[in-house]
């Protein structure tokens, strides 16, 4: 499998994840309606970013980005698979798009 399709199925997992979630985060009483989808947008994160360090995929290589530390480009992984599918698909299409028609 490659890296990008790793990255966006590992997308797909994390919003099934959290849909799993809503309802524990909804059953709880003393959790405050405002703070509710902050839960589950750090769910989201850790969950994904947990995915990207277990896998140790890195998107930043993917796009040509070197870092000093390659953990850097895993957190971002994460966060990018911990926004979903939809997030993953537009984060690498930009960087694709933009790659064909130069910096």
């Amino acid at each position: 499998m490659d890296a990008l399709s790793l990255v966006v199925l590992l997308a797909v997992v994390v919003e099934k994840v959290v849909d799993l979630f809503k309802t524990i985060v909804s059953a709880i009483p003393f959790l405050p309606d405002k703070i509710r989808p902050l839960t589950l947008e750090l769910i989201s994160l850790s969950i994904g970013i947990l995915l990207a360090y277990e896998t140790q995929i890195n998107a930043l290589s993917l796009i040509g980005i070197q870092t000093k530390d390659g953990y850097v480009g895993v957190i971002i992984t994460g966060l990018v698979v911990g926004k979903g599918a939809n997030f993953a698909h537009d984060f690498f299409h930009h960087f694709n798009v933009k790659q064909r028609n130069g910096p």
